[in-house]
């Protein structure tokens, strides 16, 4: 038989996890081990039949064929199951990291979510399984406590999803609440006095801990929350809890971020857990590990960051002169509430506050200089630890200027730059995405961090969401501050080798390096858009900024290059929409502001696999329903233009159907015959390129004004004298073919019983062509052909002509002589 089994001493969590593992392996039996705490007994009790629980000395060894693990990896968890080990298959459903001596898995999945629940979860949502009330309402309560009612530093977006599926499947929050949070034990409060009385607080690299030790003789319930309990009374980021309980003495330690609780325990006293959560078994005394961990602590810090890395660059200043009323149109425009006042040297002065100055113009006063009605500003330097940026902000600071060694303001940093910093997991993701790049563009980055102390780097969009899905490609996407695209792409071209071109007016540079690698290089900008659908104002601005004016969420993600430390800056939730596979549009007004967005959605959801949220088809909904407006043609167009790129360009025509964007965009509606023909050219692919003009020529077929088409979206008006000839199926082959390339596949398309007389052979080159341009006959004839052939096969030439001039060039590069 199959089994089912969580760790010793079960708590909400494991047995939500083990409940919905049922599910998933079906037929398999829950088996507990270990005792039972507290509420989880009262759950257990009120659940006793429809869980049906094997104690563990019920079990027949014998008989078990499999072993379903929840909630922990560890063989000395699991009681007598551990005799199994190599035996029978083990599958491990885990949210704590992988550790030395875990279980040998053969299956399950291990992520670093807030809870097994979590990990359980997923995998039903992903198969389309769906919980019954009671089994929803028991994960949801192991989802709660392990997430702390999702606040918790190691909760995450998927941890919420998966959560709202509960509740959408009948999870029931009175009686999760009931078991969560339930009554206070008197032996708790007991413990929880002792625990207090015996605290101590240790300050750390900017990280307080408290550290505590208590004993009790008999049974003490839920000792876990009495951590989180304490976390907040003493306002610390951890705590570690030393408790001797009859004959046995355990650690119990949490920890909000930079504490690696989890490594501590496991490489200092054998335990297990996770960064945020860990739990050892000791022989130890209380005094002597309370001592041990005392010295251990320092060990375990992540270097604190320091406000260099983390600030807002490309900050505005208003020069001490700038009189009051100038100064609040100019934040009332930029939507501003604050803004540093700088003297003619550029150091800073002081901050005005735009209530303030609004204050001054009532009374009177707009045409007096800012500088009168700046407050001291709150200033750091570039190397000051993160953690005096905070003590700043608790002290009541709306902001914090960061100054450079000069005295200027080189960013700022801010309450919401406090909420937007990654998690603790941010750098293990960000080494992921930089691992996933193909060699070359490492190669391009690590000389930007050798190369640029000052400024930022950051790479961008496609390039981030593209490594994380391991699909990676040449094209690198750069966003800088602080920095000059020029003079970047200067310094690739000559690191490298290449050309490079610069757009001063928009502040680009696109440096094309030998090796085949793509460079696109930004100005950090933001957008306004003067009315919907019409084409927006671009302006220089912050990072934060460019990512709040793109797309969806899985393309505003940014990894920092340069300065170093490789960080990863997601501030509306990317990573988790990428892993649930799902494209959601930034803001509400998204597709308003732009409807081209809505077809780039459909190419990356067709081609990456992905599916709509629905924020964005209501959205799509909105479009269709109020129109386009004055949107541009151009962006439109060079969608089209895009999609006939994609490897399953009519797939995408179907969903741009589906969602009647396809008439709302380009007032296209395609017939049976249209689609089939669309079809045919899309099956030419991978073997060999289909010219976009092929599928345009099919498209004009399905516009009811061709005309107006073509002349909407600027298409030459010859085309239109095409049409006629698509629709004649008995046209004169070479009539057909005076047209191109790209005509004839239209043709042969709509008309395949043609395609015999239509398509001539192409004509290759051979070795007489090569004796006519004046080789000597030899070697080196094949020499040539052969790579002319390569050539071809590659995709790099695709006519006779293109071979003849490869062919010419080759000659010149090997050296052949010509005869007189």
């Amino acid at each position: 038989m199959k089994v089912i089994v969580g760790h010793e001493n079960l708590d909400l969590d494991a047995l939500g996890s083990m409940v919905l593992a049922r599910y998933l392996h079906p037929g398999a039996r829950l088996v507990r081990v270990g005792g039972l705490e507290g509420r989880v007994r009262e759950v257990v009790e009120l659940f006793v039949d429809h869980l049906a629980l094997l104690d563990e000395d019920e079990l027949e060894l014998e008989r078990v064929e499999q072993v379903i693990v929840c909630d922990t990896a560890q063989p000395g968890r699991i009681g007598p199951l551990a005799e199994l080990v190599g035996r029978v298959p083990f599958v491990v459903y885990d949210h704590h990291p992988r550790g030395e001596g875990d279980l040998p898995a053969a299956g399950g999945a291990v992520a670093p979510y807030g809870a097994t629940v979590t990990v359980v979860g997923l995998r039903m949502m992903e198969r389309g399984l769906e919980p019954a009330p009671e089994d929803a309402t028991l994960a949801y309560a192991g989802l709660w406590e392990d997430t702390g009612g999702f606040t918790y530093a190691g909760t995450t977006a998927t941890d919420l999803r998966v959560g709202a599926w509960l509740l959408e499947h009948g999870a029931q929050l009175t009686a999760v609440r009931d078991w969560v949070r339930g009554h206070p034990d008197p032996a708790a409060r007991a413990m929880l006095g002792a625990l207090m009385q015996n605290l101590e607080v240790l300050e750390r690299g900017g990280v307080r801990i408290a550290l505590t030790r208590a004993e009790h003789e008999g049974y003490v319930p839920a000792l876990a929350p009495l951590a989180h309990t304490l976390m907040d009374l003493y306002e610390v980021d951890a705590v570690f809890m030393v408790l001797r309980l009859e004959d046995q003495t355990m650690i119990i330690a949490r920890s909000k971020g930079r504490l690696d609780a989890g490594a501590l325990l496991r490489e200092e006293f054998g335990g297990g857990g996770h960064a945020c959560a860990a739990f050892a078994r000791i022989e130890t005394a209380p005094e002597a590990a309370c001592h041990r961990l005392k010295e251990a602590v320092a060990r375990y810090l992540q270097p604190e960051q320091q406000l260099g890395e983390v600030m807002t660059r490309g900050v505005e200043t208003l020069d001490e002169s700038t009189t009051v009323e100038e100064a609040l149109a100019l934040m009332r425009r930029r939507g501003f509430g604050g803004m540093p006042v700088v003297d003619g040297a550029g150091r800073v002065v002081g901050v005005v506050r735009r209530r303030d100055l609004e204050r001054a113009v009532r009374y009177g006063m707009g045409s007096g200089a800012v500088r009168s009605f700046a407050s001291v500003a709150a200033t750091l330097p570039e190397d000051a630890p993160l953690s005096a940026a905070r003590a700043a902000l608790r002290e009541g600071a709306g902001r914090v200027l960061v100054l450079d060694a000069a005295g200027r303001p080189a960013g700022i940093f801010t309450r919401t730059d406090l909420y937007r910093l990654p998690p603790p997991a941010g750098r293990e993701v960000s080494e992921r995405i930089f691992d996933a790049l193909p060699e070359g563009v490492r190669q391009v980055l690590e000389a930007l961090a050798e190369a640029f102390s000052e400024g930022a780097v950051h790479l961008v969009g496609g390039s981030v969401r593209d490594a994380l899905l391991g699909q990676s490609s040449p094209d690198v996407d750069l966003v800088l501050e602080g920095l000059d695209p020029a003079e970047v792409a200067r310094f690739l071209t000559r690191r490298f080798g290449g050309s490079y071109g610069v757009h001063y007016a928009f502040g680009t540079a696109h440096a094309r390096l030998r090796g085949g690698i793509e460079v696109d290089l930004a100005t950090a900008r933001e957008e306004e858009y003067p009315a919907p659908g019409r084409l927006p104002r671009v302006r220089a601005s912050t990072l934060s900024r460019d990512l709040a004016r793109r797309d969806f969420t899985v393309n505003a993600m940014a990894l920092r290059i340069v300065p170093e430390p490789r960080v990863l800056t997601d501030p509306y939730g990317g990573l988790a929409d990428l892993e649930a596979r799902v494209l959601r549009p930034l803001h509400a007004l998204s597709f308003v502001e732009d409807p081209s967005r809505i077809m780039r959605g459909l190419r990356l959801a067709v081609r990456l696999g992905f599916r709509f949220h629905p924020e964005a088809e209501r959205q799509i909904e909105e479009v269709a329903a109020r129109g386009i407006g004055d949107a541009p043609t151009s962006r439109l167009r060079r969608e089209l233009m895009l999609l006939f790129e994609e490897p399953r360009p009519v797939a995408v025509l179907r969903e741009a159907e589906r969602y009647g964007m396809l008439k709302a965009l380009y007032s296209l509606g395609p017939s049976q015959e249209v689609w089939t023909a669309l079809k045919r050219l899309e099956a030419l692919k991978p073997a060999r390129a289909v010219p976009a003009e092929s599928y345009l020529y099919l498209l004009l077929l399905a516009a009811p004004d061709p005309e107006a088409f073509t002349a909407r979206f600027g298409w030459p008006r010859r085309w239109l004298a095409y049409i006629e000839r698509l629709r004649q199926p008995l046209a004169d082959p070479r009539a057909v073919r005076e047209l191109g390339e790209a005509f004839v596949e239209a043709f042969v398309a709509l008309h395949p019983e043609r395609a015999a007389e239509v398509r001539k052979p192409a004509r290759r080159l051979r070795g007489r062509d090569l004796l006519e341009l004046g080789m000597e006959p030899g070697p080196e004839v094949g020499r040539i052909l052969r790579a002319v052939e390569a050539a071809r096969e590659r995709g790099e030439v695709r006519s006779y002509e293109e071979e003849l001039t490869l062919a010419r060039k080759l000659m010149e590069d090997y050296g052949t002589s010509r005869t007189p």
